[in-house]
């Protein structure tokens, strides 16, 4: 047998083999997806209550030996509003899908689907908004595994509403990587600019260099995520007003743990680098909020019958107790601020149980912990240096309030920062204020004393 009949041969062979591979893949693609339509469809159901939902529906779906064809709506229903978003979904079979070659990716995969939002339905509107654009289209991998890896592309859109507020944005990019199953997930989003403005009353703000990232692994029933964000400039300006507010660095970053619909515990901080008001430097700001032991479900159950409570306040103490039967806590930690004089910062921690008195307002706190600390030159500075009377009668004010208040023995205070340290065990009913332990009804007649009581009721 010649070497050309045997290398022809050989080619027949190969390409009927790649048929078969691709005729078999094609149909394992749509068993695939079909699974993950099933999966993701349960994952929205968590993500809303009561009437409202959100589901992905397969309108149809064409299978070929080297490629396959979709339509899917996503069928959405939030505060009574509903609305349908159909997407074309184009998928090259594996293992080496002809469509990832060609765009420069040469590793084996399940299929490589191609995604666009349709102008029909709901997403007509979208169109418009995105000067005839497609405003979605993606670019997955689907791997053998039943993991996907996405690039999903938001097209710039100009909206206007009937009151006059703009709302503009640039090309956004959405990476988004799914694993089997949905155990695991992890996105990263980037957007150069987010402008809204008003022209008639003359405001705009403007959102620059915008980054989101966040992932969660989901294991036998426990979620946990991680999520952060940054927003590299933010600035505003007012012309009536004669207001330009610049915010440098505006930042956040958490982490929470879920089993079922109980939060373990979630915690969230932010931060600012820099506060600017008509050039004037105001400082840097950080904020930390914790969350534990939190029954979701019957949060959001109080939200669905919140316009019930008002007639029915019996309803509201329901809800409550069944809240406080997590023993939930909030915490603070920490809430500070910055400038060129100093630091002031603010830590507290409430543990709640499951207790409700009308004559005992504590009868739900556990315990509660509060640790403040309040600094002279940073409150001054506020002010700035060159407007030396007003600075100068702040702090004369501050130096005689603190004065008064630790001579009460409600703060302490040693000429530059006044603090207050104060902590209440409801298992004793004490109050431990700055070191000197009282009851909590001596505690509350030096709050009155003091006219705080007054502000706090």
């Amino acid at each position: 047998m010649s070497k050309t009949k045997i290398v022809v041969g050989a080619v027949v062979v190969l390409g009927a083999a790649y048929v078969g591979a691709s005729w078999y893949v094609g149909s394992k693609t749509e068993q695939v997806i079909t699974e993950q339509l099933e999966k993701g469809n349960a994952k929205l159901a968590q993500q809303v209550t009561g009437s409202d939902y959100m589901r992905m529906e397969k309108i149809s779906y064409e299978r070929g030996v080297f490629s396959s064809s979709a339509v899917y709506a996503l069928k959405v229903s939030l505060n009574g509003k509903e609305g349908e978003f159909r997407f074309a979904d184009k998928y090259s079979h594996g293992p080496f899908p002809m469509a990832a070659l060609s765009s420069g990716i040469f590793s084996p995969m399940l299929s490589y689907s191609q995604t666009i939002l349709m102008n029909e339905a709901d997403g007509t509107e979208w169109y418009k908004v995105a000067n005839g654009e497609v405003p979605v289209k993606a670019d997955s991998q689907v791997k053998f595994s039943g993991a996907v890896k996405s690039h999903l592309v938001f097209a710039p859109i100009k909206v206007e509403s009937k009151r006059g507020v703009l709302l503009e944005t640039s090309l956004a990019n959405v990476y988004l990587n799914i694993g089997k199953n949905y155990v695991s997930t992890d996105s990263v989003a980037d957007l150069a600019w987010v402008g809204i403005s008003e022209a008639g009353k003359g405001e705009r703000m403007l959102l620059s260099d915008i980054t989101l990232e966040a992932a969660s692994t989901d294991k036998e029933d426990v979620v946990s995520s991680t999520y952060k964000g940054t927003v590299k400039r933010t600035e505003y300006s007012a012309a009536a007003e004669d207001v330009v507010v610049v915010l440098d660095n505006l930042s956040f970053d958490g982490e929470g743990v879920q089993t079922g619909t109980m939060l373990n515990e979630a915690t969230v901080n932010y931060g600012l680098s820099k506060l600017q008001i008509n050039g004037g430097d105001y400082g840097s700001f950080d904020f930390g909020f914790g969350l534990k032991n939190i029954d979701i479900k019957t949060l959001q159950e109080l939200g669905e019958v919140s316009d019930e409570l008002d007639d029915n306040p019996e309803v509201a103490e329901t809800y409550l107790l069944r809240l406080l039967e997590s023993k939930p806590e909030i915490s603070i930690k920490p809430a500070s601020w910055k400038n060129t004089g100093g630091e002031s910062v603010v830590n507290a921690l409430v543990a709640l149980q499951p207790a409700l008195d009308e004559e005992d307002p504590l009868a739900a706190v556990n315990n509660l912990t509060i640790d403040a600390s309040l600094s002279r030159s940073m409150v001054s500075a506020i002010f700035g240096t060159e407007e030396g009377f007003m600075r100068s009668m702040i702090d004369m004010a501050f130096d005689e309030g603190s004065k008064e208040y630790a001579g009460m023995g409600l703060v302490s205070y040693d000429g530059k920062t006044t603090k207050m340290d104060l902590k209440y065990n409801s298992a004793d009913g004490t109050v431990v204020l700055n070191g000197k332990t009282m009851s909590f009804e001596e505690f509350f007649m030096l709050l009155m004393e003091s006219g705080l009581g007054n502000l706090l009721m």
